[in-house]
């Protein structure tokens, strides 16, 4: 999922659900910290542990829901933006 689909979507509900997906990625305060976090650059998830101090299972979970977001991607065991994430990542940041 992307900007440009969410943008033209074949339907209200399929823009809907691009909707849920983004908000529900940065509507948590533990999701828009790790948003920040790889702004600064890609993280492992043993790293992104660490910085946060979530557990493993917990901090899982929010790395699914951003992955459902189609905000980040996680190669190798490294965890980095998409470009979605990148913007979603700027607003989150500028917002404090």
């Amino acid at each position: 999922m992307r900007f440009e689909d969410w943008i033209s979507a074949k339907s209200p509900e399929e823009a809907e659900e691009f909707r849920k997906r983004f908000k529900m990625a940065i509507n948590n305060s533990v999701r828009r910290k790790i948003l920040k976090l790889l702004l600064e650059g890609d993280r492992s998830f043993s790293q992104l542990q660490e910085l946060t101090g979530i557990d493993e299972k917990m901090l899982r979970y929010h790395i699914d829901i951003l992955k459902n977001g189609e905000c980040v991607v996680e190669s190798a065991g490294v965890l980095s933006l998409t470009e979605e994430g990148k913007i979603l990542a700027d607003l989150v940041k500028e917002r404090g």
